[in-house]
């Protein structure tokens, strides 16, 4: 991969990181509920964190890796807002 290349793909992952990591706050999910979500080892977590905040992309779990599973805890996360509005709203 060209280093053009990486370095979108670093700016897509962090972007879709920190969309994830603001509703997982709303969601008063803290940071060890954050990373199980996505599978990430307690090893691993500070690097993920320091990503956050502008550090390199951690080499593990590799950057397509973190995108699927991104995806997927977004899916479960729309899936558990949607379950929640739909018994708030039989009310």
């Amino acid at each position: 991969m060209h280093a053009a290349d990486c370095s979108k793909a670093a700016a897509l992952l962090r972007d879709q990181f920190r969309t994830l990591r603001t509703v997982t706050t709303r969601m008063n999910l803290d940071e060890q509920r954050q990373r199980r979500l996505l599978l990430i080892s307690r090893q691993d977590w500070p690097h993920w964190s320091t990503f956050l905040q502008d550090g390199p992309l951690p080499p593990r779990p590799e950057a397509p890796v973190m995108l699927l599973r991104l995806g997927a805890a977004t899916f479960r996360l729309a899936a558990l807002a949607d379950r929640q509005s739909r018994a708030g709203a039989g009310r």
